[in-house]
Parts: C-alpha cells; sequence; structure tokens
C-alpha cells in the first residue's frame, strides 16, 4: 500500500518525446485524410453545413458528444477535481441531463423544422430581425471561443513538448481548416468519431490503471480517507470549504451552484443555436438517437475521467505542484499518465485532448462559416439589391468563408498568445457571457409557446442585458463584491423570462407573427420522410468510410510496440488496439453488408 501524497517521481517529463511527436502527426495526417475522404459527399451548401439531412444517428450522436467538451476538461476541470474530487463528475453530469432533454423533446423537433443552420431556426420562428442579430453576434463571439480553446490547448501542450505556441496554434489551426474546409459537416462529424475511438479507449485505460494502482475503488474511497480529503472531495460543499481552494471560483460546488448549472445547461443545450448537428440527421427519431448516445458516452465519461486527477493528488501531489504551467494543477491528469504510461500512450493522451478541442473548434467553424453563408450573405445582397450565388457558386463561397473564420480563429488564438488573455479579451469574453444568457431565454421559450408577439423577444433579450451588464459592471464601477454564479444566472434569466410572459400577456401579435408561428409549429410536429423528402440514403458508405479509418487507427496504434519505450508495456497498448480496430472493422463489416443488401442506398 503507498502513502498518500508521498513523491514516487522527481520529474514529470516526457522521456521519449521522439514517438510522442510521431503519433501527434500521424493523428493530424489522419485528420487531413479525412476530409480528403469526404469531400464528395458535399454537393451543396445543405450537405456541406449540415451533411444534407442524412447523417446516421451514431455519427451525429458522436459529433455532439465530442463537441460538448474540449482540453479544459483535461486541464482545466482535472485541475478542480484533483482539490475538489467529487464534484466535478457531478458537475458533468448536467451534460447528461441536457443530452437526454433533447433525446425526449426538442432532438426530433430541430430535425423537423427542415433548416440547413441554427440561425435558420430563429428566422423560421422570430423573423429576420433577431436572425441577423443572433447571426452578427455569432460572427462577433465565435472567432474568440474559438481562440480560447486553441490557445488553450496549445499553451498546454507547447509547454509539455517544449514547442513553439505559435508553431502549435498554426498547425492545430490549419489542421481543423483543412478537414472542415475541404468536406463541411460530413469530414467534420466523421473526424468527431473518429476521435471519440481515440479518445474513450485511451482514457478508459488511463482510469484502470490509476484504479489498479490504489487498489481499486475501495482503495481510492479509503486513500482519501486516509489523506484527509473527505470534506474537500464531499461532491457537495460548503462556501467556507470552497474558499479554502485556490483557483475555485467562490460559491461552486455548493447546493445552489449545482441547480443552477443543471437548469442552465439543460436551458442552453435545447435552445435553437444549439441545434446545429441535430439539423443534419435523417429524422427526428436519428436525432433522438444521437442525444441519447451522447448521453450513454458522458455517463462513461464520469466515471473514468476525474479517477486520474484525484489519483494524482494522492500519489504524485508534490511533483504536480512542481509542473512548468501557469496553474500546475491543470497539469495532473498529463502528470498521473506520464507517471504511468509509456511514450507512445502518453502521445494519445495528448492527442485525446487535441481531439476534444479540435472538436470543439471544427464544428463551431463549420456553424460559424454556415451562418454567414447562409444568412449574413443573403440578407446582405438583398439589402443592396443584388442576387446571391445559388448551387456551386455558393457552395465555394461556403468553403472560401470557412478558410476566412479559420485564418481569425487562428489569429485571436495567436493575439492571446502574444498580449495574454487579459485586458480586451477578459473583456470580449465577459461581454459574450453577459449576452449569451439574455439570448437562450426568448429562444427556448419560443419552441413551446404560441402567440407570441415580435417585440417579445427583443424585450425579453433587453431587459436580461441590462440587468446582465448592470451585474458585470457593478463590481467594477462601484466596488460591489461580485455575484456569485447562482445568483447572476438566476437573475438574468428571470429578468428575461418574466419580460418575455409580460408583453406576450400584453401585446397582440401581428397577422405576419401569426402566420410565421403557424409555419413553425406546423414543420416542427411534422415527422420526417426521408424517402420522400431526401431521397435515397447512404449509411452504408458512411458505415465503409468511418470504420475503414477506424480499422487503420486499430492498426496503427499497434506499431507504438515498436519504440524501447513501450517495453513493459505490451498489454495496454494492445487493449487500447484492439478496442478501436475492434468498432472500426465492425463498422466496415455493416457496412459492406449493408451495400450488399441494398446496393442503390449504400
Amino acid at each position: 500500500m503507498f502513502a498518500p501524497g508521498a513523491p514516487l517521481l522527481g520529474t514529470i517529463v516526457i522521456q521519449d518525446k521522439t514517438t510522442v511527436f510521431a503519433v501527434i502527426a500521424g493523428y493530424l495526417l489522419m485528420l487531413i485524410c479525412v476530409g480528403v475522404a469526404f469531400r464528395r459527399f458535399s454537393k451543396d451548401t445543405s450537405d456541406y453545413f449540415r451533411a444534407g439531412g442524412m447523417a446516421a444517428w451514431w455519427l451525429i450522436g458522436g459529433s455532439v458528444f465530442m463537441r460538448q467538451f474540449s482540453a479544459w476538461t483535461f486541464t482545466g476541470a482535472a485541475g478542480a477535481a484533483f482539490q475538489a474530487g467529487w464534484s466535478l463528475p457531478l458537475m458533468f453530469g448536467a451534460n447528461v441531463v441536457a443530452f437526454l432533454s433533447i433525446a425526449i423533446v426538442t432532438g426530433a423537433w430541430f430535425r423537423q423544422l427542415r433548416c440547413v443552420t441554427a440561425v435558420d431556426l430563429i428566422r423560421l420562428r422570430f423573423g429576420a430581425g433577431l436572425e441577423q442579430f443572433a447571426a452578427y453576434l455569432g460572427m462577433v463571439t465565435g472567432p474568440i471561443y474559438g481562440g480560447i480553446q486553441l490557445y488553450g490547448l496549445a499553451i498546454f501542450t507547447s509547454v509539455l513538448l517544449g514547442t513553439n505556441i505559435y508553431t502549435t496554434i498554426v498547425v492545430l489551426g490549419v489542421v481543423v481548416l483543412f478537414y472542415a474546409g475541404v468536406s463541411g459537416a460530413w469530414a467534420v462529424m466523421a473526424a468527431d468519431f473518429i476521435k471519440a475511438l481515440v479518445l474513450l479507449p485511451i482514457t478508459v485505460l488511463v482510469a484502470a490503471v490509476c484504479l489498479h494502482a490504489v487498489g481499486g475503488v475501495g482503495g481510492l474511497l479509503a486513500a482519501i480517507r486516509h489523506a484527509g480529503l473527505s470534506t474537500a472531495y464531499a461532491p457537495f460543499k460548503a462556501r467556507e470549504v470552497v474558499a479554502t481552494m485556490k483557483g475555485v471560483n467562490p460559491g461552486w460546488f455548493t447546493w445552489a451552484f449545482f441547480l443552477a448549472w443543471y437548469g442552465n445547461a439543460v436551458f442552453t443545450a435545447n435552445e435553437p443555436s444549439s441545434s446545429g448537428r441535430y439539423l443534419g440527421a435523417k429524422d427526428g427519431g436519428a436525432a433522438r438517437r444521437a442525444a441519447l448516445l451522447a448521453a450513454g458516452l458522458f455517463i462513461l465519461g464520469l466515471f473514468i475521467w476525474f479517477i486520474p486527477p484525484m489519483t494524482a493528488r494522492l500519489l504524485i501531489a508534490d511533483e504536480v505542484a512542481a509542473m512548468p504551467l501557469p496553474k500546475p494543477v491543470e497539469g495532473a491528469y498529463a502528470a498521473i499518465a506520464i507517471h504511468f504510461l509509456p511514450a507512445g500512450l502518453v502521445a494519445l493522451v495528448l492527442v485525446g485532448m487535441c481531439a476534444a478541442t479540435m472538436s470543439a473548434l471544427d464544428v463551431g467553424l463549420n456553424s460559424l462559416a454556415g451562418n454567414i453563408t447562409q444568412n449574413v450573405y443573403p440578407a446582405a445582397c438583398r439589402a443592396l439589391g443584388a442576387a446571391p450565388m445559388e448551387g456551386r457558386a455558393r457552395l465555394m463561397l461556403g468553403k472560401a468563408v470557412t478558410a476566412c473564420c479559420a485564418a481569425a480563429v487562428i489569429g485571436c488564438a495567436a493575439g492571446m498568445a502574444r498580449f495574454g488573455r487579459g485586458g480586451i479579451f477578459n473583456i470580449l469574453i465577459d461581454v459574450m457571457a453577459t449576452v449569451a444568457a439574455p439570448l437562450s431565454v426568448p429562444l427556448v421559450l419560443g419552441l413551446f409557446l404560441r402567440r407570441v408577439p415580435s417585440a417579445a423577444p427583443f424585450a425579453s433579450i433587453g431587459a436580461g442585458l441590462c440587468v446582465s451588464l448592470a451585474i458585470y459592471l457593478s463590481p467594477r464601477l462601484l466596488g460591489t463584491t461580485p455575484w456569485v454564479f447562482q445568483s447572476q444566472v438566476g437573475t438574468v434569466m428571470a429578468v428575461s423570462l418574466v419580460s418575455f410572459l409580460a408583453v406576450r400577456a400584453l401585446a397582440t401579435p401581428s397577422e405576419e407573427a401569426l402566420a410565421r408561428e403557424r409555419e413553425f409549429f406546423s414543420r416542427r410536429d411534422r415527422p420526417v420522410d426521408f424517402a420522400a423528402e431526401i431521397g435515397e440514403g447512404n449509411d452504408g458508405r458512411q458505415l465503409r468510410v468511418v470504420g475503414a479509418f477506424g480499422t487503420a487507427l486499430g492498426l496503427a496504434i499497434l506499431l507504438l510496440l515498436i519504440p524501447a519505450s513501450s517495453a513493459g508495456h505490451g498489454g495496454k497498448i494492445c487493449a487500447v488496439a484492439l478496442f478501436t480496430f475492434a468498432i472500426g472493422a465492425m463498422m466496415a463489416w455493416l457496412g459492406f453488408r449493408a451495400g450488399r443488401t441494398a446496393p442503390h442506398a449504400g
């Protein structure tokens, strides 16, 4: 039995960087190949931005699962788990509840509304004014959100690998640009699914190795008690306990925090602007199954993602504290992986972190380009009295816009690397957070309530925005105490909700608003007839192509047996390779069988 907190290792470093670089380079090359393989799937903008409404449920489910988190899960969240323990799995459980709510209620509606972009849903429900507001807001916030994710990943990996941070930003950004730009939504979803085939087995392995080191689940619980961490690791905490945790926001992990966190997660997950991937499902049933798959994968994640950083607290706390990172605890997950795994599998852990962030980047990039191409551009043409491009020309415009958006994301990340995330970037992030919550309230209510005047969403957004800005500015201008998360979210949403309902009760909707409303709810409740509306599917082709990549990936992982640093770790490498190969081979087999039984549909 180990002594909790006793140092087991002098310095946390990657010894065989050649193998690590080779694995990461091979992974990035594979993503480029995914873009090439799916380039013929996109024939028009519907294909490019929503997979033509033909994507299989498992493809969408893997993509929405991967989009829901980033490298922050294995850095910032892992650092919080290092300090706060079981509160983090409970916190991430909000995603499970959110996905289940989509599966039960809104997932089918999103597909049945038959839109190409998420902003199309806003126009269909509330008209062109709110559509343009949401689209232009996304043009500002999208590159900044993407830049934050890319910068966070680059600063972490550049420290561990000793690479130049600007080079890291550009390389990762260009790879995402290539596969997302060449093939659009098809390549984005396929790449996300393949990333999951890397992420899941390696994170299961890391958790299993950690549990073995501490004597299983019972040993982990006993070690937490022995280390005196039972109070710090309790799922729900008193504010006094949270106040002692360096870097953890005040008021987090209390009962009130979790109520607000879960409510906010469910609310934002069900708003139209979050519907992008479900628009590409074959029908409402496929959208539901996709959300259920994502919920199931997240349930698995809750049990495996946060055991490693907690184990790091018990085994190598001093070594984590010495890591050369701005916040050393954010290296806890990587540190325990480096301690237990050979260089090749450590590279797969880093690949998993890259995969998580790149999935959020590629989906965001595709959605942002879609909003500009399908919503901003046609409206601008109408305002100028010009005819917008259609067909192949619009598709090429979409690819060019994707390239421009990627350049903006890379530029934002490089700017943060040059000037830091303070100053103007923090101000912009705070402004985005201030605007997002008020915007989500009327969008969700509009999915359910009828007879809504056109002024209601604008009144709701305006009132919520004023309150949100007051909460944000008062500590800076008046020196008041900053509001805790639950108070801010609850107050802003309550004001937006009351404002929306008050205008709805007092004002009468116009005939134009009522006609638009009838069309919206008619679409929402009408199931998709795939054969009549879309025609032939390509399920078998999706299975074959993604399955081939999964099979090749599993075989490639076996090459990690070759480096000398892998000696004694053959079983771990083979386990990861076998899982990935088996899933890929099964998918390829199902795809070829579908091709034989329905040759014209695969």
